[in-house]
């Protein structure tokens, strides 16, 4: 698909996009590129974690970490802020650098870090074999298992309160895992572009024909924003979510045409929005 152009299926479809504010002009610009019509509606607010003594000695200690996993763009450009204000330059760090998500990868590329090989795992979509760029893929990486693992000092960069799958795994393969929390996440303190009570009382006139969240978090916050009528309508819109477990928070709060695009990047999005708006248009 080449994005740039206007996509049948799209034309002047009205498409909420809840990414946070500082990272949603890619996805708003793919959108209209193909010939929607995007609203902005952050459900998701990010804030740095401000340094202090631990957390200045936790990034100092990177020095002497084996390994060193962001978990996001926003991990790997918090934590190179904290970083510069530790004086902890990255050329210091020798560890192997891994991440979570191609964007994740460029992001941490841009700031100076050397990765290791791409970590990608193939599974089965309705259009065949797609890559995976997910903790799944990353734990299949041959640096991760056995001896090259056990015993080793792995540092993993996130948000407060991450998910703890992946840091588990690690743990039961015997490496030595330490949580570097370098932001925070939580709702929106003022909304922008759009207010939730306009979403509220006139969904249905807004005529919005589908919904992309990037997380369960932001599923949350959306819910939990909107009030009766526009909530019950919002559940009757295309959603798309980035996983299985986002489809099955949707599916608990009644959402009725879902649909789980490859993976929370703005094309793997825009991919699957152009599949559920097509079924919609036949």
């Amino acid at each position: 698909m080449n994005p740039r152009q206007p996509l049948p299926s799209l034309a002047d479809k009205v498409v909420l996009v809840t990414r946070p504010a500082h990272q949603s002009a890619g996805m708003l610009g793919l959108l209209e590129q193909a010939g929607a019509k995007p609203l902005a509606f952050p459900c998701i607010e990010i804030t740095g974690i401000k340094l202090n003594d631990a957390l200045k000695q936790q990034l100092v200690s990177l020095k002497t970490a084996d390994l060193l996993i962001f978990i996001s763009t926003n991990a790997v450009q918090y934590a190179c802020r904290l970083l510069d204000k530790a004086g902890v330059g990255i050329e210091t760090i020798s560890a192997q650098v891994a991440v979570i998500g191609k964007a994740t990868r460029r992001a941490a590329q841009q700031a100076g870090f050397c990765l290791i090989s791409d970590h990608t795992a193939s599974k089965q979509t309705d259009s065949g074999l797609k890559k995976s760029f997910n903790s799944d893929a990353l734990l299949q990486r041959p640096e991760l298992q056995g001896a090259r693992i056990n015993a080793k000092k792995a540092a993993i960069i996130r948000g407060v309160g991450g998910l703890q799958q992946l840091g588990d795994t690690l743990l039961q393969r015997g490496a030595r895992v330490e949580y570097i929390e370098v932001y925070r996440r939580g709702p929106p303190q003022q909304d922008i572009a759009i207010q939730r009570q306009q979403l509220s009382c006139h969904w249905d006139e807004m005529n919005i024909h589908a919904v992309s969240v990037t997380s369960n978090e932001s599923l949350q916050n959306l819910y939990d924003m909107l009030e009766p009528p526009g909530r019950d309508e919002m559940l009757k819109s295309a959603l798309i979510v980035p996983s299985n477990r986002c489809m099955l928070l949707a599916q608990s709060m009644g959402f009725e045409s879902i649909r789980v695009a490859e993976s929370a990047s703005d094309t793997h999005m825009l991919d699957a929005l152009v599949y559920v708006l097509a079924e919609v248009n036949r």
